[in-house]
This record gives structure tokens, sequence and C-alpha cells, in this order.
């Protein structure tokens, strides 16, 4: 199933407090280049909006209206700094080529089959200048994670969300589908004051995982090369303990 990112607006920010580690990785790249920045998947401006403080002249995509709705009220003081889109990575259809492409996070996994992998790095490719660069992050899939039970919520982390004894917790399951390498996820968000639960709703999501050697052949088909892939953030050489890769790409 494909994901509904606008039901995931108002939610998104806080499921994902904790995530703040890439943001000085792509501050540093920002920074080496003097030219045009796209992001893919720019959602409410995790990102998007550290690269714009930073100066950089940065175009956000995504497919949500919600997620660029709430990206356009966080950026309302400042919105000539930035430029906002909603179109499809698939078809993107924009008039200018950048310097920089991106693609932070999860982004990529987000879509669901090998053809919609391809009609997006074919798209991106075409909106890349001839010495630009393309980075895109991938989670990867290990022992730990196909361990999980289907039917078990696991507890990923709790938060305050008023002042006082106010918290929510958030919880969640995976289900498989390792024909198609598929990951559909609940997540469940509970509100509590002291011990009593206030509120709970749910909210899903589906990714698509790659192996790295499945990975570095889908980019070459498309007609990239590789520059480099790391398995952090800080640099650090991709080997066989990585949880994450990060890919350097250019058009060859």
């Amino acid at each position: 199933m494909n994901t509904d990112y606008d039901s995931w607006a108002d939610i998104y920010d806080e499921v994902y407090s904790f995530l703040d580690y890439d943001i000085d990785f792509y501050l540093q790249k920002a920074s080496n280049i003097k030219g045009n920045i796209l992001e893919i998947g720019c959602g409410t401006g995790r990102i998007t909006i550290p690269l714009m403080e930073n100066g950089a002249n940065i175009t956000g995509i995504d497919s949500s209206q919600k997620m660029i709705d709430r990206l356009r009220i966080k950026v309302s003081s400042n919105k000539d700094a930035i430029k906002i889109i909603k179109q499809d990575v698939r078809t993107l259809e924009l008039a200018q080529k950048f310097n920089l492409v991106i693609v932070p996070y999860r982004g990529f996994q987000s879509l669901l089959t090998v053809e919609d992998q391809i009609n997006a790095l074919n798209s991106l490719r075409n909106h890349l200048k001839p010495d630009g660069n393309l980075i895109i992050t991938l989670f990867v899939p290990g022992k730990d994670l196909f361990d999980q039970r289907s039917d078990i919520f696991y507890h990923l982390r709790d938060s305050r969300y008023t002042e006082g004894n106010g918290y929510r917790s958030l919880h969640h399951r995976t289900e498989f589908d390792h024909h198609n390498q598929l990951l559909h996820t609940q997540i469940s968000i509970t509100e509590h004051v002291d011990d009593y639960l206030i509120s709970k709703r749910y909210a899903n999501f589906t990714l698509r995982y790659l192996y790295t050697d499945e990975a570095r052949y889908l980019f070459k088909y498309c007609g990239f090369r590789i520059e480099e892939i790391t398995g952090d953030y800080d640099g650090t050489p991709y080997g066989r303990d990585s949880e994450e890769t990060i890919w350097s790409l250019v058009v060859r």
C-alpha cells in the first residue's frame, strides 16, 4: 500500500523529533557548492529549514499537500527565501536544473516498486546539471529488523507534550512482505496525563528496503556513477556492520 503522508502532517515533527543527526551533513554538503539545491521529500522542513537558514538556494519538493502547508506556515516570515512545490519525484517537471539534489532519510524507500525507483532516478538525472551531485540515503536491512514479530508493538520513545505530567508514547509494529521487499509499519501514538490515557491514534507507512548490491546495480543502470558510499554521516566507510548507506552519485 502507498503511504498517505497527508495523514502524517500533524504528527510528523513529533514522531521524528529525535532525528537530527544528519542535518550537519547536509549543511556541509550545501556549503561546499555554489548553486541551486533540490530536496526531494521536504515534508515539514526538517532539513529544508536549516538549509534555508544557512543561506542555501533551496527548492523543496513533496507529494503531500498537507506537509507542504505546514512547511509554508513555518517559513511564512521568510517565504521568499525558499521554493516549495507539490510534485511527484517520478514525474518531475521543473524549469531549472540543480547543482545538488538530496533525498534524505527514507525518502527514496517510499518508492515501492523497482519501476517507481527507475522512473524517479531518471527524473532526477534529467534535473541535475552536468557536474551535479545526487545524494540518497538508505537503511541497510539486517537481522534485527527481520527478527521483529508483526503481532508485537515495540516501544520507540516517550516525550513530553504539555507542562506537568503529560506525555506521548510511541510504539510500532511491522509486517513483512519479503517477496516485494516491503515493510508495512504501523505507529501507535498515545497521549497520557499522569496514569490516564487521553487519546490514541495510529498512522501507517510502507517502505521498500534495498540490499546494497541491488542499490549499486540500480544506480548504475539509471546512468549514475557512484562517487562514494559511506556507512555513516561522519564519513565512516561502508562496511558489513553499517546500518545506513549514504550514496554520492554523479551522472555518467
